[in-house]
This record gives C-alpha cells, sequence and structure tokens, in this order.
C-alpha cells in the first residue's frame, strides 16, 4: 500500500477501538444512573435516610465522575443529591422528613467529591492523551526510517518497483484472514497484526547489501553468485539485532528480524539460511514466504516473463500439496482471499514502470 492508503486502513482500526471504547462508556452511563435509581428505592424501602444505605450513593457518582470526568460527575451528583433530597424521608416509618439544611449538605458533599475524582480524571486522561500522541509521533518516525530502509533497497533494483507497497497490502489481507480461521489466534491479534503489516516491507532490506553485478545482473545468478544472494537475508537479520540489542523489549523488531531472517526458509526444510522445517519457522516468516513468491511469480524478471494470477495460484497450490514450501493453513488462508489479492497486485502492478521512468 501507498503510506496514505497504510494510514487509511490504521486510521479505521483505530476509529473501530475508539468506537469500542464509546459504546463501553455509553454503557457505564446507563449504568450509573440505573443504579442510583435503585439505591434511591432502597434508601426509600429500608426506612429513610438514617440507615446507612445513601452512602452508596457515592459508587454511581464515582463511576460518572472517573469515566467521563468532573463536570459530568457533578451533574450526576446533583441529580443523586436531588433523588436523597426533599421528597426522600428521614424516617418513613415515623413519617420524619429531612430538614433542608441534612440533604442540601448531603447534595454538597456528592458534588465535591464527584468534582475531586473527576478532577483527578481529567488529570491523568489529559496526560494519557499526551504520552499516547508522543507515542504516536515515535511509531511515524519508525514507520518513515521503515519505509526509506524498504525503498533504499528497491531503488537499487528498478525489477522490484511496486514489491514493498504489494507485500503490505497482501501481507495485511493474509494475516487478518488467518486469525479468522482461528488456528493462530493465540498468536494473531490486532497489534500483532498492525506490526507485521509495517515491519514486512523490511524482508529484503539486507539486499542493501549485495553487490551490484549480482543484484542488478540482467540474467540469471550462477549457484555462486546464487549463493551471495541468499546472505541478504542473514545481513538484514543481523543489521536489525544490532538495533534490537538496544530496545531487547521492542516487538516490531523481534518481528522484522523474524521475516527478514527467515521468509526464504521452506516447509520441508530445505530453504534457507538456517534449514527451519515446519513450525520451526516463524509465523510471521511463513506468511511472508508466500506472499513473497506470490508477488515474485506475477513480476516480470529479465530471466523470465510474469504468471497470471491463475497460473501463480497454480504453483503454489503445487507447492502446498507436494509439503515443500508452504505451512498448509497459511495456503488455505491464502486461497480464501485470491480475489482481493488479485485487486492489490493489480493496483500496483505498474509501479516498477513508473518508478523506472522516473529515474
Amino acid at each position: 500500500m501507498e503510506r496514505e492508503e497504510v494510514r487509511q486502513a490504521y486510521g479505521k482500526m483505530r476509529f473501530e477501538a475508539l468506537k469500542i471504547v464509546r459504546d463501553k462508556k455509553m454503557k457505564l452511563w446507563f449504568f450509573s444512573y440505573v443504579l442510583s435509581v435503585i439505591i434511591t428505592a432502597v434508601v426509600y424501602v429500608t426506612g429513610g435516610t438514617t440507615k446507612v444505605y445513601p452512602n452508596l450513593m457515592y459508587i454511581p457518582i464515582a463511576i460518572m465522575a472517573s469515566v467521563y470526568g468532573k463536570w459530568p460527575g457533578v451533574i450526576h451528583a446533583i441529580i443523586s443529591g436531588l433523588l436523597m433530597g426533599p421528597f426522600m424521608p428521614l424516617d418513613r416509618e415515623l413519617q420524619i422528613g429531612q430538614e433542608a439544611i441534612n440533604w442540601v449538605v448531603r447534595l454538597i458533599t456528592y458534588a465535591i467529591i464527584a468534582m475531586v475524582i473527576g478532577y483527578f480524571s481529567d488529570f491523568f486522561r489529559e496526560e494519557f492523551e499526551e504520552k499516547v500522541r508522543k507515542e504516536k509521533e515515535i511509531a511515524d518516525a519508525h514507520m518513515a526510517v521503515v519505509y526509506a530502509l524498504a525503498k533504499l533497497a528497491e531503488f537499487r533494483d528498478s525489477d522490484t518497483g511496486g514489491h514493498i507497497e504489494r507485500v503490505t497490502g497482501i501481507c495485511h489481507l493474509l494475516t487478518s484472514n488467518l486469525r479468522r480461521r482461528g488456528k493462530y489466534t493465540y498468536l494473531i491479534d490486532d497489534d500483532y497484526i498492525e506490526k507485521l503489516t509495517k515491519v514486512s516491507p523490511l524482508h529484503d532490506i539486507g539486499k542493501v547489501g549485495i553487490p551490484d553485478c549480482i543484484l542488478l545482473k540482467p540474467g540469471r545468478l550462477t549457484a555462486k553468485e546464487f549463493e551471495v544472494m541468499k546472505t541478504h537475508t542473514t545481513i538484514g537479520a543481523k543489521t536489525l539485532l544490532e538495533v534490537k540489542e538496544k530496545f531487547p523489549e521492542n516487538r516490531f523488531l523481534e518481528l522484522a528480524i523474524n521475516i527478514t531472517n527467515f521468509h526464504h526458509e521452506r516447509w520441508d526444510g530445505t530453504g534457507y539460511p538456517l534449514g527451519l522445517k515446519g513450525n520451526e519457522i516463524p509465523l510471521s516468516a511463513r506468511i511472508m514466504a508466500i506472499v513473497d513468491v506470490y508477488d515474485a511469480l506475477r513480476s516480470k524478471r529479465v530471466y523470465k516473463d510474469a504468471y497470471t494470477h491463475e497460473e501463480s495460484l497454480k504453483i503454489i497450490k503445487e507447492e502446498e500439496e507436494s509439503g515443500k514450501a508452504f505451512d498448509p493453513e497459511i495456503v488455505a488462508a491464502f486461497l480464501e482471499v485470491e480475489d482481493e489479492i488479485r485487486e492489490i497486485f493489480l493496483q500496483y502492478e505498474n509501479s516498477g514502470a513508473r518508478m523506472a521512468e522516473g529515474q
């Protein structure tokens, strides 16, 4: 995807998350007022405000003030104070009403409590929002670096024009569908999908360390040249690993290292650089592997013509049926969304030509 489209995709995810939060807040709003009414009924049924039950009103007041802030909290406190106010008897059995000073002081106390809770709620909410804003700026900076590094590798190999955009879009689509299928839900959540989508452009970053005479060779590589080309996986992984040593808890870098180092491993253990087999290969790399192969099959090279979408799917199916290249579960997820994958590829099919014309 282009940066703007990627940003729109993430924006949609944030919008959905905010909608969930708003729905929960509305439920708490409704719950708070219903609870106040229930407490009012309890106070009346149990004989009036002489009992301890009016103190239960602090619960819905605290909920409202902490969730919505001081002014909604104060409004709720005033309403609660009125419910406990002039029409609520001091002792229902003796038919003794409250003196005005009693319920007025109670109402003011409710309002002060709501004001204090709401003040601190607003303060820490603003602190949290500021922290989120700063973290978003850092995340945006990370993405800028990711695309700069990925484009650096792409610009050295004009045959791969548009590859980054296609891989990013297909990775997001495939990983989302893989989660819906259920097998890997213990690994795949929204955070995993977002981070894998962001780091997918880095899978070939190690190509910046491959000599031009090999990377840009107008023909098939010799066996010796191919061995050099294979080192792009370890070059990229070592580069990112040095960064991760400074940020050891960064999941973003962990995924980046996995897809960079292992996206050429094969399900039967005949891939490189380590010859990992089956589930030994990180899930992120298994996803990246099929996406990378599909895009390579669909793309024209100096030594081959581009395969059609149908021809590419046939090759992928054959590899899966032979148990050689791909995780069968990921192939099944891939085939379920093959129409959308075709659309993503076609959207960026001419990116390489446009880039070449601009050089």
